[in-house]
């Protein structure tokens, strides 16, 4: 008789290690939190470990550890069938990889790579020089885990080394695995973001992303401010405000919250709102993997424009760009087309029905802890 699900998971135990956490804001951190409790509601008992403090109630357990060899004793002393790590180079899975192999099947979640991003000037190729060890040492690393989870099966050659290096390799122990959007933005609000904050346009552009100068915001706010789109602003939504932060304002120059607006520390309902008020999410992000930024757009309907990095070309929902004058020219069309905006934005929508959501991601999960423990479904 065949087992559910459910019955299925009831009987695994599994751990997820990874170096940020759910409330932490950053997307690995989201990720990870999305792939626990997914997990959790099909049934499987969950461990997480991280770092940090939080006061917030988990319906699984979730460990939080300061020292190297706390957390390795966690690990070994583990009765985990399967362990799943968030990202490469951080202290979780560089402190993992010390122990392989372990008795449970251990699965890189890769988030990318960055060993071989390298940005302009001095300081990028310097900062990509630094980088050659890892770059070097990186073929021993991909043999030494049980299973790899890529978000693509695209080999991009700055940010998915782990990729082309599979491919490379003819190396087939791997799953794509995308990430979701956030369950909230697939549905309408009742809130108007751009009432609330008194914004006198009709089209508005939205980008969500901390604030640094590798998220490509300074040229954002600096060709949208060269360009002098009639009735449309800019809007910057960011964790908090830096020096950073403050650049771009004295960028925006006297367009400061006049067509240009900078935010800090909204909360998910305001940044929900925001997408949904918006008319074009716009991001100039130089290095990016799979955005959640985007997957966020995509469930609201909302259409994109990004920079070329990563995998976002296989999205659906936008257009890419690569250089200033690609920008203008498709922002320009964007703005002109409301049937296009909409086409584009109905695509985003379909594609998180059916791919990039959280229930869908939690599946795929389920299937591969089975293919790993070789159940019978």
């Amino acid at each position: 008789m065949e087992k559910s699900t459910t019955d299925l998971a009831k009987s695994r135990n599994i751990l997820i290690a990874c170096f940020g956490f759910y409330p932490q804001t950053h997307g690995v951190a989201e990720v990870a939190y999305r792939h626990a409790l997914g997990l959790h509601q099909l049934g499987y008992r969950i461990t997480v470990i991280t770092r940090g403090k939080s006061s917030i109630k988990f319906p699984f357990e979730v460990v939080y550890v300061d020292q190297e060899l706390h957390y390795q004793r966690i690990i070994k002393e583990s009765e985990a069938e399967v362990i799943f790590v968030h990202g490469w180079s951080n202290w979780a899975s560089e402190w993992l990889i010390e122990l392989l192999p372990l008795r449970a099947k251990v699965v890189m979640v890769s988030h990318g790579t960055n060993f071989n991003v390298r940005l302009g000037g001095f300081r990028g190729f310097f900062w990509w020089l630094h980088q050659r060890r890892e770059a070097w040492s990186f073929g021993k690393k991909m043999r030494l885990f049980d299973h790899y989870v890529f978000l693509a099966n695209v080999p991009e050659p700055q940010r998915m080394s782990d990729v082309v290096w599979a491919q490379k390799h003819h190396f087939s122990s791997y799953s794509v695995i995308p990430n979701g959007a956030r369950p909230a933005f697939m549905v309408p609000t009742e809130r108007n973001f751009i009432n609330e904050k008194g914004i006198q346009a009709s089209c508005v552009l939205l980008c969500v992303s901390n604030y640094q100068p590798s998220k490509g915001q300074g040229e954002l706010v600096q060709w949208f401010c060269e360009m002098k789109l009639p009735d449309t602003a800019l809007v910057l939504i960011g964790s908090e405000f830096n020096r950073f932060a403050d650049r771009l304002k004295r960028l925006a120059g006297k367009q400061l919250n006049q067509t240009v607006f900078l935010f800090e520390q909204q909360t998910e309902a305001q940044i929900h709102a925001a997408y949904r008020s918006a008319s074009i999410f716009v991001s100039a992000t130089l290095t990016e993997v799979q955005p959640l930024m985007l997957l966020d757009a995509m469930a609201a309907g909302v259409p994109f424009l990004c920079r070329d990095v990563g995998v976002v070309k296989e999205l659906p929902g936008g257009v890419c760009f690569d250089s200033k004058q690609t920008f203008e020219v498709q922002l320009r069309r964007l703005v002109a087309d409301s049937l296009w905006r909409s086409q584009l934005g109905k695509e985003g929508g379909r594609a998180i029905q059916t791919t990039y959501n959280w229930n869908k991601v939690a599946s795929l999960y389920h299937q591969l802890i089975t293919k790993l423990l070789d159940c019978e479904v």
